[in-house]
């Protein structure tokens, strides 16, 4: 049976944010509920000890976030969530006694958002355990270069965290610079949400080898790109991740990952796949 460094898990499509860097959800919006949610950690425990709660939606908006946490500390498993942080203010007081919570990471660049965001983030990731990490997301231009709006947040980073020019100048020219014991700052390249395309181009991607992504209605795909569930390799709910994995499809799309020539027509139009291959 294949063994993953990470699964994601959609908890829930649904976000309190419209922003306009996430691509559309085309499948219906709705939550994951207990049973579902302990029924994929029975098979996904059995391939690996990490999931992601992330795809698509906001995980803090889920209503029963405590008690997944506490379901996946049932399973030994880590849980490491993606989230904009807009609603972490006021649910914080209950994360902190998460034991399965590992790390967080902050997509700073939500839209619709007031003026205190970055700071209310900041003041109350101090009431974590001070074993929870912490990510802060700077989505960048080419090259690393920082954005006018990641400019604007590392001075907010610099002048809460009183920044030394050293680490300042590593948050302009470094990537995954340290900040404070369990405190990192992260940059990446800007990249487009994939869709079948005419573009087409070989290349390594990470899918089947280290990960795959289950999405709110159980549909396993290869990765957290493909959020609509256009590889749809199985579902979660009605088969086991063991025959998911036996798939002609699943073995099939595996190899030609493996020969860096993907067959499905969604990942040889993938972008994200050829930046990390510079």
């Amino acid at each position: 049976m294949d063994k993953y460094k990470k699964v994601y898990i959609e908890i829930t499509n649904c976000c309190n944010l419209n922003c306009s860097f996430c691509s559309p959800v085309a499948k219906e919006k709705r939550f994951m509920t207990e049973t579902e949610f302990e029924h994929i950690l029975k098979e996904v425990s059995k391939v690996t000890k990490v999931i992601y709660l992330h795809v698509k939606g906001e995980p803090l908006l889920h209503p029963k976030i405590i008690e997944f946490l506490d379901l996946a500390e049932k399973y030994n498993i880590n849980v490491n969530l993606t989230t904009n942080g807009t609603i972490f203010p006021k649910v914080v007081d209950k994360l902190k006694d998460c034991k399965a919570l590992h790390k967080i990471n902050f997509s700073l660049h939500c839209e619709q958002r007031n003026e205190n965001y970055e700071k209310e983030i900041f003041k109350n990731v101090e009431k974590l355990s001070p074993g929870t990490v912490i990510i802060y997301r700077l989505w960048t231009l080419k090259n690393n270069i920082l954005d006018k709006n990641s400019t604007k947040i590392v001075e907010k980073l610099k002048n809460y965290y009183n920044l030394s020019t050293e680490i300042v100048e590593k948050l302009q020219n470094e990537n995954n610079i340290k900040i404070s014991s369990t405190i990192y700052v992260d940059k990446d390249q800007k990249f487009d949400w994939p869709e079948i395309t005419n573009h087409k181009s070989c290349g390594y991607c990470y899918a089947l080898k280290t990960q795959i992504a289950i999405l709110v209605d159980g549909t396993v795909v290869p990765c957290c790109l493909d959020s609509n569930g256009i590889i749809n390799l199985g579902n979660i709910y009605k088969e086991s991740i063991e025959d998911i994995q036996n798939k002609e499809r699943y073995q099939k799309l595996k190899k030609s990952f493996q020969d860096r020539k993907p067959i499905e027509e969604l990942c040889r139009s993938c972008t994200y796949k050829v930046k990390k291959e510079k």
